[in-house]
């Protein structure tokens, strides 16, 4: 008897770069643990500082430039991420990796056509 194999899931609107992305387009944001863990760590640093700027009550006007400085150390130092792999041509953080602010090694496999499968037209050639 013949193996049956499923078709690949390429050509779904939910598949990129053999990752599955239905539940992030069904629920955006809500799986907290795909999210880059650098962003989150770049995000979590940002909250702090506004945390501090409200607590010394430094004019509005000076905050950009004390954010920018801040940022300029963060971004030096050491990324918190094992899986960080530098790419000069994506947004920030420059990682191959991340999509959208989601880390793809996070997301789950993509198993192939599935119930969820819907072809994306906007990738079909005419």
């Amino acid at each position: 008897m013949a193996e049956i194999k499923q078709l690949p899931g390429t050509g779904c609107l939910h598949h990129e770069t053999a990752r599955c992305f239905y539940q992030e387009h069904l629920n955006p944001g809500y799986y907290t643990r795909w999210r880059c863990r650098v962003l989150v760590h770049w995000g979590d640093a940002y909250d702090d500082f506004l945390d501090r700027v409200g607590a010394f009550k430094v004019d509005d006007s000076s905050v950009p430039d004390l954010w920018e400085r801040q940022f300029q150390r963060l971004a030096r130092d050491v990324f918190h991420c094992l899986d960080y792999t530098h790419a000069p041509n994506n947004d920030i953080p420059h990682c191959v990796y991340v999509v959208d602010g989601l880390c793809l090694l996070s997301l789950p496999k993509c198993t192939g056509r599935c119930r969820h499968f819907r072809l994306d037209r906007s990738r079909q050639s005419i």
